[in-house]
């Protein structure tokens, strides 16, 4: 996936997070490269954020890897749009 397909995942990913996110400030953008728990996310609100991930771009995240090494929306974007490096992908 090229660029449009990074900024394509980073949308969805924007969308997802004030879905789940029951702190989210409105009204504000989200800066998809500051860390998440900078601004706010606590874990039970990322575990939600990771599954619906798994579900909808069909990733499966390596239980080996703490959940904590998704600093940011980038960073998760990043393992979705390329080969899931932190993650195997699901057959």
């Amino acid at each position: 996936m090229g660029n449009a397909g990074l900024e394509h995942v980073l949308t969805r990913l924007k969308t997802m997070l004030v879905e789940v996110w029951d702190e989210c400030p409105g009204g504000e953008p989200i800066d998809h490269e500051a860390s998440l728990l900078s601004l706010g996310v606590d874990s039970l609100t990322l575990m939600i954020l990771l599954d619906r991930i798994e579900n909808e771009f069909c990733t499966e995240w390596d239980p080996d890897n703490p959940p904590t090494a998704f600093s940011s929306l980038l960073t998760l974007a990043e393992s979705v749009t390329t080969g899931q490096p932190d993650g195997a992908a699901r057959k």
